[in-house]
């Protein structure tokens, strides 16, 4: 009698555990592809402790997991976990859901297997023609598409350009430059020419005094530098002075008036002092007739010859660099 007793509870215990897991299916036909809702239903109450299973991207080679949402309801005092399910599959034929086991405070509870077919799609050949499958076409790239692939290298490439094009105006005004000053064979060459460079600036028409005096002082010295081979542009005036009378080629009157000029030339650099155009001329023509009597003659081919035997006169040499 105990023993029927004992067996008795045990179905009615099984039952009652069967009664709180509801499996459903919104319908068990499918054509390949379309979605299926399976929901399991567990009730509860306060205190329970539920655990459903892990639901993975598929339940087997057949069935995939779409989607999957745990949500608590409550109707008419009454408390559910229900589990949703968003099912389908992409072969034809018939097949299970397998069953799952939820836990609810430590005991397993098993979902019945339910079984779904699902269909292939009927395909009518009279009204959908079927064609041959196409070889592959090249696609086809707009001036949009190329930029948007290639705009870092086409960026880089215009960085490039521009550096090279500074580059190549740099060199040419270098070898510009560069070739200019070849250009003046002798100190005498190259002072004629910067008298003539600094007359066309016409610094003193604009009253520009300074200017014209900073580049007057600065023709004569790099032209006694050059002839003479000292450091002209690096000593004081008063130096330059002394050591220019030091040269016998030089006459004492040029000395006192190469003196005075770059005391004159001073006073407008360094205290502001403005002439009239007739001592700025002054200065002018007579560094033009200096720069002539000290003008250097040519080397002749014999170098040892101290002067040349028609003339008498001496040689002076000169740095061409």
């Amino acid at each position: 009698m105990k023993n029927l007793l004992l067996l008795g509870s045990f179905f009615i215990l099984k039952f009652s555990f069967a009664q709180e897991i509801v499996p459903k299916l919104d319908r068990t036909t499918i054509k390949i592809g379309e979605p299926i809702k399976y929901e399991v239903k567990v009730k509860y109450k306060e205190g329970d402790k539920i655990v459903f299973p892990t639901i993975s991207d598929s339940l087997n080679y057949h069935i995939e997991v779409l989607n999957h949402r745990l949500d608590t309801v409550k109707t008419d005092g009454k408390s559910e976990i229900v589990q949703q399910l968003e099912l389908t599959g992409y072969d034809a034929g018939k097949f299970h859901i397998p069953a799952f086991i939820i836990q609810k405070n430590g005991k397993d509870l098993t979902t019945k297997q339910l079984e779904i077919e699902i269909q292939d799609i009927a395909v009518d050949t009279t009204k959908n023609a079927i064609f041959p499958i196409k070889p592959v076409m090249e696609e086809q790239y707009s001036m949009r598409d190329y930029w948007n692939k290639y705009w870092l290298y086409g960026i880089l490439a215009l960085i490039l350009f521009i550096i090279g094009i500074v580059l190549v105006v740099l060199y040419i005004r270098a070898k510009s430059k560069l070739s200019t000053k070849e250009s003046y064979k002798t100190p005498y060459d190259e002072a004629k020419a910067s008298l003539k460079a600094l007359d066309a600036k016409k610094y003193l028409k604009r009253g520009e005094q300074k200017e014209y005096y900073t580049q007057l002082s600065f023709i004569i010295r790099r032209y006694l530098g050059r002839v003479y081979h000292f450091s002209a542009l690096e000593i004081l005036s008063d130096d330059l002075v002394k050591y220019t009378a030091t040269k016998q080629d030089i006459l004492p009157e040029d000395v006192q008036k190469f003196k005075q000029f770059l005391f004159d030339a001073d006073l407008v650099k360094f205290a502001k002092q403005q002439f009239d155009d007739s001592t700025t001329s002054l200065h002018r023509n007579w560094m033009e007739e200096f720069i002539e009597r000290v003008k250097p003659l040519e080397i002749p081919e014999n170098e040892d010859l101290q002067k040349d035997h028609v003339t008498g006169e001496k040689y002076k040499q000169f740095n061409n660099n």
